[in-house]
């Protein structure tokens, strides 16, 4: 008899504490919605490189492309360079105006250039040896790219290099064909040529999704192994860089940071070194 009077006592109980737990747990975190990539990028920049053409060196590989489609998606006039025209609509998209050219062929580059107001290149090789290597490619081409777009009046050359541009000691060297020197030296000989510049070295590259995370710059000296930064956030640093006036002849790294991402983080411009 006790015990069955007990029972429905017993069963309000558990129920007011079941209640109580859910009230008091806390909530699972919300996951932030990607800002995208107009908002990122902001209504200055869109505004200046709405009114110009952006030419894209390098522009079938793994970063140009995504800037291109970037491009393109802002409503931006772009021009994809590639070595291989056809190779590039049947990988990359049909959609794009594609054009021509070879950096390590200097004569090939001209008529790329016709009309082009800006450069991003991300041109760049994973030959350590042989007509591709690095002093050919990422050095010698970007002394090409130079001189043609200075004889074409480019108004600004944004690159895409590396944090660790310049290392003697490094990894990459041994297998790459003393890459980061020549990117170091292909750096240089943007800053020498007369033309205004940007110069962005990402952290570790992945495909993850853009929008997300906070776009953090920092001089490169800060830059340490194991930070990263995906595709779609490092296009929108090299397209804002292309046109924002605080830009101009900034040395930096970029990464992410770890909080949700935030639209003001192109002020961090203006704090960056000019070498």
């Amino acid at each position: 008899m006790t015990e069955n009077r007990l029972r429905p006592a017993t069963a309000v109980f558990v129920a007011i504490v079941a209640t109580t737990l859910m009230t008091l747990a806390p909530a699972a975190p919300a996951v932030a919605a990607p800002l995208p990539p107009g908002e990122l990028v902001g209504a200055e920049a869109l505004g200046l490189l709405r009114t110009r053409t952006v030419l894209v060196a390098g522009a079938s590989g793994r970063n140009g492309r995504v800037v291109l489609r970037q491009l393109v998606q802002l409503g931006i006039k772009a021009r994809g360079m590639t070595r291989d025209a056809a190779a590039a609509r049947a990988e990359v998209g049909d959609q794009f105006d594609w054009v021509e050219a070879d950096v390590t062929k200097p004569e090939t580059l001209a008529a790329a250039f016709q009309g082009v107001d800006v450069v991003i290149s991300a041109v760049a090789t994973s030959m350590p040896v042989g007509g591709n290597r690095p002093e050919r490619v990422d050095y010698e081409g970007t002394v090409n790219l130079a001189r043609a777009a200075k004889a074409a009046g480019v108004k600004r050359f944004v690159i895409i290099t590396s944090s660790s541009s310049g290392q003697k000691n490094h990894f990459l060297n041994y297998i790459g064909g003393n890459v980061l020197i020549w990117k170091k030296r292909a750096e240089e000989a943007l800053m020498s040529s007369g033309l205004e510049y940007v110069i962005v070295g990402p952290a570790a590259i992945d495909d993850s999704p853009g929008g997300l995370r906070p776009i953090r710059m920092f001089p490169r000296d800060k830059y340490q192994r194991g930070m990263v930064i995906n595709r779609d956030d490092l296009a929108t640093v090299v397209i804002t860089a292309a046109a924002l006036p605080a830009a101009a002849n900034r040395t930096f790294s970029v990464a992410s940071g770890t909080a949700p991402a935030v639209a003001d983080w192109s002020r961090s411009f203006g704090r960056m070194p000019r070498e």
